[in-house]
């Protein structure tokens, strides 16, 4: 009875926090298809498309130690669920916006609000099931995530065509206040045969404590390296760069560039299902971690080395990389490995910084190389977007050369603190 109930908790926070996530999705991507409204009602070049965009990230990575603090310390249920109220402001924020400072500060509390939703939710995950099936959770996590992502795809192209993108903000904010209330009444912060829920906050001075030792954790260093790469360069492409590569280098109109971004998602749904599974029959994270960014090196310099590529290959190898981005999943459970629970919410949190901040990363650097090329406005030079791939597969190479001496964390061998 005792496990038939932790299993009815598990997917009931599942669905909750799922429900969030999606929502935590669609406004990371949102630009990607509100690019080109975005460039001419407020004249934004390449670059500041990026610095716009990647604001999402610098707030949510800037936000995860204190929200690593507030999980470990309050639990998911009441830090994501109040948090996510500051991202519906956010949201209505930025769709009200007239001028760009109104325009980033929605963007920033987007960011904010949504900093603890896929933390708070893997650290349940490692709560409510056994070690092995982290990767499995956490990858269904992201796939229901990714149903966001479809929403910034045709979805999205067929509002703003027919409402304005800002209409899409306003039906976001909605659902996710649905979303914080759903986190706040049913969700709970770990089953009731646990000690947990019963336990004493730490006092904040040991709180803050927490936050160095988590820092300072063996090996945690070449998987963060990893993490900035992996989900990072896919939203890079889906919601930046990929739908005006395929407008300016392939002649497409909007929504059937959104149809081809739709193809990325749903490859990043289906193989996020897929990868937990079989993370668990290798018994392998490092090396199936490994194999997926090769693919997706592959698949980046190719496109960066083809000059007038045909579409169906464009679009095969865009595809390509979105399914085979999904080995951030197995690199969250490599960092979970590290962490005794009593610092997971902090030890999370150093990997989300790298996960959301990482875009930030990607999204501003490969903005001011495609400034480099000619553009006017915001349509760039074919070169631009070649040299924008040949970035983003040179920083794959890097984040290997780190990664590559880390033993590997079998599924098979649990957490640091595997009574949990």
């Amino acid at each position: 009875m005792a496990q038939e109930n932790s299993a009815r908790g598990g997917w009931a926070i599942f669905a909750v926090f799922g429900a969030a996530f999606v929502l935590s999705q669609f406004f990371r991507a949102l630009n990607g298809l509100s690019a080109k409204d975005l460039g001419v009602e407020f004249d934004l070049s390449p670059a500041g498309l990026g610095a716009l965009t990647g604001f999402f990230f610098v707030a949510f990575g800037l936000a995860q130690i204190p929200t690593g603090v507030l999980l470990d310390r309050f639990g998911p249920r009441r830090s994501v669920g109040l948090m996510l109220l500051i991202a519906v402001i956010g949201a209505v924020l930025y769709g009200l916006a007239d001028n760009l400072a109104l325009l980033y500060l929605g963007r920033v509390l987007q960011g904010v609000g949504f900093a603890g939703v896929l933390m708070g939710a893997l650290m349940l995950f490692a709560r409510w099931f056994p070690p092995d099936r982290f990767g499995t959770w956490m990858g269904r996590m992201v796939a229901l995530g990714g149903a966001g992502g479809l929403l910034a795809t045709a979805p999205l192209a067929l509002v703003a065509e027919n409402w304005g993108w800002r209409v899409a903000c306003y039906g976001g904010a909605l659902l996710t206040l649905a979303a914080a209330l759903l986190v706040y009444s049913i969700a709970r912060d770990a089953p009731s045969d646990s000690t947990r829920d019963g336990r004493r906050p730490e006092p904040w001075r040991q709180s803050l404590a927490g936050v160095g030792a988590a820092i300072r954790t063996p090996r945690l260093g070449p998987i963060l390296a990893m993490c900035l790469v992996s989900y990072p360069i896919n939203i890079s492409l889906i919601g930046l760069w990929a739908a005006p590569y395929l407008m300016d280098s392939h002649g497409l109109d909007r929504e059937s560039a959104g149809t081809y971004l739709l193809a990325m998602a749903v490859a990043l749904i289906a193989a996020s299902l897929l990868i937990g599974p079989l993370e668990r029959r290798l018994d392998t994270r490092k090396w199936l971690s490994i194999a997926c960014a090769l693919i997706v090196l592959s698949a980046l310099i190719v496109l960066a080395a083809t000059p007038a590529m045909p579409l169906w290959l464009a679009a095969a190898l865009l595809t390509l990389i979105g399914g085979a981005s999904c080995y951030n999943v197995v690199l969250a459970g490599h960092a979970r490995s590290l962490f005794p629970d009593r610092l997971a919410g902090r030890g999370m949190a150093l990997v989300a910084i790298a996960l959301m901040g990482g875009p930030a990363i990607m999204q501003f650097a490969s903005g001011v190389i495609a400034d480099q090329f000619p553009h006017e406005g915001a349509r760039l030079d074919p070169e631009g977007y070649r040299a924008v791939f040949g970035f983003f597969a040179f920083s794959i190479v890097l984040s290997l050369a780190a990664y590559w001496p880390v033993a590997d964390a079998r599924p098979s061998q649990g957490f640091a603190d595997s009574n949990i």
